[in-house]
């Protein structure tokens, strides 16, 4: 699997690359932003479930968005496995964006080279969660994700 995403995604500088334990601070603060403005406080199981990724890159990636003088979002791609698709599948898990970045294309760019990540991994699917009243579910659509008609059920354990 390439370990690596197209990396720039705008004239601007703006890129996009896998962010590792030295990106902790920044990612973890933008989650804990995201997670608050999305209506669902980051848990602590979040939080070490972030860090795990930042060091062990068996279940997921995560991403970094950085701008030309700082990290200014991030997303989280985590590994599963489809029989229905007969084969691997990914689940974008958090997706997150300053909002003073919002609205120029950057979130365009993102998905793009975070599709275009997948399926040159080969990958069958990318997967993604819009909680109900997200504005975000019509850029989603717009972007070709589609509702399979399934509804997404939970069991916390």
């Amino acid at each position: 699997m390439s370990t690596s995403p197209p990396p720039v995604l705008d004239a601007s500088g703006r890129r996009l690359s896998i962010a590792d334990r030295a990106d902790e601070t920044a990612i973890l603060s933008l989650a804990r932003t995201f997670h608050a403005e999305d209506g669902h406080p980051l848990s602590d199981q979040g939080e070490r479930a972030l860090k795990h990724l930042l060091t062990d890159q068996s279940h997921g990636l995560v991403f970094k968005i950085e701008g030309t003088s700082s990290v200014i979002g991030y997303a989280v791609l985590c590994f599963g496995y489809s029989v229905e698709l007969g084969w691997r599948d990914v689940f974008l898990d958090d997706f997150y964006i300053i909002p003073s970045e919002r609205g120029h294309g950057l979130g365009h760019s993102v998905m793009d080279a975070l599709v275009g990540f997948a399926r040159e991994a080969g990958f069958a699917a990318v997967h993604l969660e819009v909680m109900a009243g997200n504005r975000a579910e019509v850029f989603y659509r717009r972007l070709g994700f589609k509702d399979r008609g399934s509804t997404f059920l939970t069991l916390r354990l």
